[in-house]
């Protein structure tokens, strides 16, 4: 049984990537964490309990995070997701939120259970970040984790080379990347060029429509904003959705065909390399490796794993 916190800032496509998680026989989600990124931290909070109120769930206990980045304003996705990350549908929770911070809660939930928890994180890692300021033995108290984050070969989707998450906030992810190498740990990263590898055409996301079930009626409704933005502004009809790729790489392991132990450092400097995640590829430069890249990944069981999440 894989058991996952996982850090997040929906975005319709953090949304799918938990449905995933809630309906794998072999998963249990032992509670949600939020950050802004795609959008602010009061939408972002909200959408999680909008998802939790669709899937009738209400044992799974959320906690608000940090609103902006470590150092720089806050820039967000909403072009693509929609002002409230949901493609402008509207929907609202009333879901009560937990008190206790999400940092704060990382911090107890690792510590009294060392070496048991996953943490998956599909946003920014702003709050990781802050966590692990508070207690910098948190490398050594989490069992795995996953990131949706970075371009390893520099086709970013935010700037010239850098990914969105990363972008966001590249201090909190120097922060995050840097304890883990000096852990002697490793963070398995999903990044976008491997995303781009295992897009989903137009066809296929229909028949996710046709499947006409309650989340899958739910996910087309919040979805379409960004299809309209991937075709009529990307000028592309094949959808890239980074969240659920990383996420199956979490809730199912043995998906990933190949990858690679690497240094991993982001940039924070440059006009043009601001949040670049930079790869010593040879070797050459570290002796430390904290990133364990994946490259391929099994495409068709990903298919099967989203097709699982909305029936």
């Amino acid at each position: 049984m894989h058991r996952l916190i996982i850090d997040t800032d929906p975005g319709e496509d953090d949304i799918l990537a938990m449905m995933m998680a809630y309906q794998h026989p072999n998963v249990q989600i032992e509670a949600i964490t939020v950050t802004a990124g795609n959008v602010g931290l009061v939408n972002t909070t909200n959408n999680v309990g909008v998802m939790l109120d669709i899937l009738q769930d209400d044992q799974i206990k959320v906690y608000a995070g940090c609103a902006g980045p470590f150092v720089h304003k806050p820039r967000d996705a909403s072009n693509a997701h929609g002002k409230d990350g949901l493609g402008n549908t509207g929907y609202r929770s009333s879901r009560p939120i937990e008190s206790t911070h999400a940092a704060m809660e990382m911090i107890n939930r690792f510590t009294n259970e060392p070496d048991a928890l996953t943490l998956v994180m599909l946003g920014p890692m702003t709050n990781l970040a802050t966590a692990l300021k508070l207690d910098p033995e948190l490398p050594h108290k989490i069992k795995r984790v996953v990131v949706m984050g970075g371009a390893v070969t520099g086709h970013g989707n935010i700037n010239r080379c850098s990914e969105f998450n990363i972008y966001a906030d590249p201090e909190a992810a120097h922060v995050v990347f840097d304890a883990w190498g000096k852990a002697g740990k490793l963070i398995k990263v999903s990044d976008w060029e491997l995303t781009s590898r295992n897009g989903f055409t137009k066809e296929v996301r229909a028949e996710w429509d046709a499947l006409n079930t309650e989340k899958s009626r739910f996910y087309t409704a919040i979805s379409a904003h960004s299809n309209r933005f991937i075709e009529e502004v990307r000028k592309r009809t094949v959808q890239f959705f980074a969240d659920p790729v990383a996420m199956a790489v979490a809730i199912e392991p043995d998906i990933v065909l190949k990858s690679e132990q690497h240094h991993l450092a982001i940039e924070m400097q440059g006009e043009w390399t601001r949040g670049q995640t930079t790869v010593d590829w040879l070797d050459l430069y570290s002796d430390t490796k904290n990133a364990d890249i994946v490259l391929e990944i099994d495409n068709g069981r990903l298919h099967e794993l989203v097709f699982a999440a909305l029936r």
